[in-house]
């Protein structure tokens, strides 16, 4: 795809912000780059944690001699040209700020060979002006290298950490593109010696226990358009955690701490969700690392139905801890095949059976008509089991209170004044 800069109403809707704060922001942007290209095999190298000297080259598609000025202006890119593409966005990049930060706080060269030409060009630009350009042989990819990051910016070179920490923030952003895309080779190279070196692995399972030396238990689940795979380790270890939303590396509090609540705290966990682009705002933080999802209930539902009834807190005989208090429903009983009974807190409930069904379906993103009719209905005989069920899906509704046609699906009592009534019922009683 060839580059354009973006339009000024485009450009002007993109979170904007400061991009390149140090070595692993400049990493992250030139890895995300070469997998946008297609990139089946990336080598990574760093010198002084990347504050002297940054390396990614890749053997993508690369990029069109007649775009390789244009590659380093802002708000160019190949991936955004209206709108309406911010709402399908899959690639990991978008923005069209990438290269131009990286080459404005730096001494860089990027060279790149399409692969539609027979030979590559090569552009040496320092402080963001394009110093020399010449044709150059090479194979087809793309080769950026990073020279003293903020030379010319030295109040933020400064601000930079000590080198082990700069590159232990780099093998972090290191590992979890790896993670996300086990088909891709990785290798890198620190202070001249090689740190990594990943095959293309046949799944994420074993990329996973390859790259973070854990054995873990896959767990998946599949529902309509999204799909969730979890990879957790089977014994207790240092409790990591990685999210990825469509193969991008997230932060998203809320599903991060549920995710914390199903597996436990000591857990490694790899957990990967797949759904349409639709659902997803990447929009939200000019490093792209925070997401918005319009489902986020019904994606905690189906990490709890992955999980199933695992209990991943149980640790080995002398090692006990004190099991964690789950605050859920408690179901009491079913009232002539229509009204489930349940205390939750200090209140006790009174669901209506077929509503509380068809709210479920409806946020599984069925239409309102559709919904209500692949639900129970009221004289449906459920077992405690499946009304337990229906209680637990009700915890992660995302409007818990009616149907999808705006009928009450729930009414609820105190405990308090349950025991009142029943007080003032026996004053009455034994004043008879």
């Amino acid at each position: 795809m060839r580059i354009e800069l973006l339009p000024p109403e485009v450009k002007s809707r993109i979170s904007s912000g400061e991009v390149i704060e140090g070595p692993a922001e400049v990493v992250k942007e030139l890895l995300e780059n070469s997998l946008d290209a297609g990139a089946t095999s990336i080598v990574l190298e760093v010198v002084k944690g990347g504050k002297r000297f940054i390396s990614v080259a890749d053997n993508g598609m690369g990029i069109h001699p007649q775009d390789m000025e244009k590659a380093i202006l802002s708000g160019a890119t190949s991936k955004l040209k209206s709108l309406e593409d911010l709402y399908r966005i899959r690639t990991y990049g978008y923005r069209g700020e990438a290269l131009h930060a990286i080459a404005s706080v730096s001494r860089l060269i990027l060279r790149s060979r399409y692969f539609q030409e027979e030979h590559g060009f090569e552009l040496v630009v320092e402080g963001g002006r394009v110093i020399s350009s010449k044709p150059v042989g090479m194979q087809v990819g793309t080769q950026v290298e990073v020279y003293n990051l903020f030379y010319n910016v030295p109040l933020r070179r400064n601000f930079l950490s000590r080198e082990d920490t700069e590159r232990a923030r780099i093998y972090k952003v290191f590992k979890a593109l790896a993670l996300a895309n086990p088909h891709v080779a990785f290798r890198v190279v620190s202070e001249g010696k090689e740190a990594y070196r990943l095959k293309p692995a046949g799944s994420m399972k074993e990329r996973v226990e390859e790259l973070l030396e854990e054995k873990v238990e896959e767990l998946s689940f599949e529902d309509g358009p999204i799909r969730i795979s979890m990879f957790i380790s089977l014994k207790q270890t240092r409790g990591e955690l990685y999210l990825f939303i469509n193969r991008r590396h997230v932060r998203n509090r809320n599903l991060t701490e549920y995710i914390k609540s199903l597996v436990g705290g000591k857990k490694l966990c790899v957990c990967s969700v797949e759904m349409p682009s639709y659902m997803v705002d990447v929009n939200m933080h000019p490093k792209k690392t925070e997401v918005k999802l319009h489902k986020e209930n019904l994606v905690k539902e189906l990490l709890r139905r992955a999980v199933g009834r695992r209990n991943y807190y149980s640790l080995p005989a002398l090692k006990q801890e004190p099991a964690r208090y789950v605050f859920e429903p408690e179901l009491i009983g079913i009232i002539d095949d229509t009204l489930i009974v349940a205390k939750y807190g200090d209140y006790i409930y009174f669901f209506d059976q077929h509503l509380l069904s068809e709210r479920y379906h409806y946020e599984l993103g069925k239409e309102a008509d559709t919904a209500c009719r692949s639900s129970c209905k009221a004289g449906d005989r459920l077992t405690r089991v499946q009304a337990q069920e229906l209680l637990q899906r009700w915890l992660h509704f995302e409007n818990k209170e009616v149907c999808p046609h705006g009928r009450p699906s729930i009414t609820g009592y105190t405990l308090e004044s349950f025991i009142r009534s029943l007080e003032g019922a026996t004053e009455c009683w034994q004043g008879e």
